[in-house]
């Protein structure tokens, strides 16, 4: 059996396109790793902050990285390398906003004559590093405008062309994601993770088995591609490679134990490989003369998908991220920066769950046609069960969105489903999931 070699993550589709924040920085001379480049003089940084500030970055030493690059900085303002360096670590450290501020100062920057032509060269790179931190934010218009800018500058840049398929993908566009995933398996045909990619935007399982295929025969030890496989044969009846794969002590992996738990049903689901696709279907199981509910709106963009279909809808949400810490994500995370979503028909009650929801469901209100749990969180996604109880009947489709794959996901909305359903003395179906994006479909059996 292949060595494998596990990518740890909370969202699959977005690691494999935010690995490309190290991976586009141009390497040192003589090295074949990747970290921030010091082939060229660095304008006004001596020698020794440079090999010192490289040395802490390869030793991911970030939180020292950061330190002592922001003092420089006030020494070189306009610093490639310190620029560069502050975007490239504060991405790692999940500092989105503050990559966002050291990347655009760097393309905004007018650098010594030394690094002028350093920064020429890493303009495409910071473009597509900007691009997915700003599509990390959730800001995919502004996130667009810069993976477009980085193709412009260097059209051939595979990578570029990967981190715009899945921005795309994210944007319910799934023709030009399949398009730009394509384009970068062209120009860089060896590369395993366009091939990851390009599994979610596909419609069944014999597509997404041979794409899998293909991105095996690029990296046969990528663990994620071998489980999810293994998983796709079970599903098609094939269990032999997942069986072989739990007696090899892969049985704790979060995507073994959620493929696991999917071959335990009672009737096997639907699988599914975009929320798109997702959200398709449950529209499709619902009353659309019902309204629509959400749980966690963020910037809007899965509620006006959903709204298409529905001539009321109503969404929660604090608008300033998430209440607490959840698992390794900080508190504050996920904020929409104030901004409620303009959406035609929808209404948003603003607040914590705990505040907002009672209130709400004190008043009579008709029963749900979709409701979709995008809370995250254990205690927020129980406090939704509980106070929408009363508009929850068996023609209900309920979508959660972090159900399934995630490191802890038998802690988080799988938990409070089944608390919910042990508390009011009924059970659910489960009519789809989708391993890649981590969702779940079910209704409710009173």
């Amino acid at each position: 059996m292949h060595q494998f070699h596990h990518i740890h993550t909370s969202d699959l589709s977005a690691t494999m396109a935010a690995s490309s924040v190290t991976l586009a920085v141009a390497p040192r001379a003589g090295r074949s790793s990747h970290g921030p480049d010091q082939t060229a003089s660095c304008g006004l940084l001596p020698q020794s902050a440079i090999d010192l500030l490289t040395e802490m970055f390869d030793k991911r030493r970030y939180a020292m990285v950061m330190t002592l690059a922001a003092s420089l900085l006030s020494e070189a303002p306009n610093s490639v390398f310190l620029l560069n360096l502050l975007g490239e670590t504060a991405a790692i450290l999940k500092r989105n906003e503050e990559a966002v501020v050291h990347y655009l100062a760097l393309i905004d920057c007018d650098p010594t004559d030394g690094e002028r032509l350093r920064k020429a060269a890493f303009l495409p790179n910071v473009h597509n590093n900007l691009s997915i931190v700003l599509k990390e934010l959730g800001l995919l218009s502004e996130a667009e405008v810069h993976i477009r800018e980085a193709i412009r500058l260097r059209p051939r840049f595979a990578l570029a062309h990967n981190t715009y398929g899945t921005l795309l993908n994210e944007r319910a566009d799934l023709q030009g994601a399949q398009r730009e995933l394509l384009k970068a398996i062209e120009l860089d045909p060896n590369d395993h993770i366009p091939y990851w990619n390009l599994q979610s935007t596909v419609s069944n399982i014999e597509q997404a088995t041979e794409i899998l295929e293909a991105c095996l025969q690029k990296s046969p030890g990528f663990q994620q591609g071998v489980i999810a496989l293994a998983g796709l044969r079970a599903f098609s009846g094939d269990t032999s490679h997942f069986d072989m794969l739990q007696n090899a002590g892969f049985s704790d992996d979060p995507m073994m134990r959620s493929i696991g738990w999917v071959l335990s049903l009672p009737r096997q689901p639907e699988v599914h490989f975009n929320r798109w696709s997702v959200f398709d279907r449950a529209t499709y199981w619902s009353d659309p003369r019902r309204p629509f509910y959400e749980f966690g709106v963020w910037m809007g963009d899965s509620f006006r998908y959903l709204m298409r279909k529905h001539e009321r809808g109503y969404g929660f949400d604090t608008f300033s991220g998430l209440p607490e810490a959840w698992r390794t994500v900080p508190q504050g995370t996920y904020t929409s920066f104030g901004r409620v979503p303009e959406i035609e028909g929808a209404e948003f009650i603003v607040g914590e769950f705990s505040a907002t929801l009672p209130c709400f469901f004190s008043e009579p209100r008709g029963p749900a046609g979709i409701m979709n749990f995008d809370a995250d969180l254990y205690t927020s996604t129980l406090c939704a069960l509980t106070n929408a109880r009363s508009v929850i009947d068996a023609g209900t489709v309920l979508i959660f969105d972090e159900f399934i794959v995630n490191s802890d996901w038998e802690q988080d909305e799988y938990r409070a489903l089944n608390e919910f359903c042990e508390q009011h003395g009924v059970t659910y179906e489960v009519l789809a999931v989708s391993l890649f994006t981590k969702q779940m479909v079910c209704k409710i059996h009173v």
